[in-house]
């Protein structure tokens, strides 16, 4: 009987703030089930003006989400807060 490899499909996202004023530090560091993820996306489009304006293709977001994608989504770099802000599937 053959085993089957098993495949890997991202649970959780997080959220990575390093301020590069503050010896490189994460500011913030989060990690949140995928499944609260999406649902939160759903309350904030709903619910907040800002999120629903972003110039953010969130289909495309939830899509990437569903199919379980294991990585980086998001590397920015803002040079005039010298923050960076990592997001990944994992």
């Amino acid at each position: 009987m053959a085993v089957q490899p098993l495949e890997k499909t991202a649970r959780y996202l997080h959220v990575k703030v390093v301020d590069e004023l503050k010896d490189g530090r994460p500011v913030v560091n989060v990690r949140v089930p995928t499944g609260v993820v999406k649902f939160g996306l759903e309350m904030a489009k709903a619910f907040s003006p800002e999120m629903r304006d972003a110039q953010v293709d969130w289909e495309n977001v939830k899509k990437i989400i569903d199919e379980g994608v294991v990585g980086e989504i998001a590397h920015v770099e803002d040079e005039g807060a010298h923050k960076v802000i990592d997001v990944w599937l994992e």
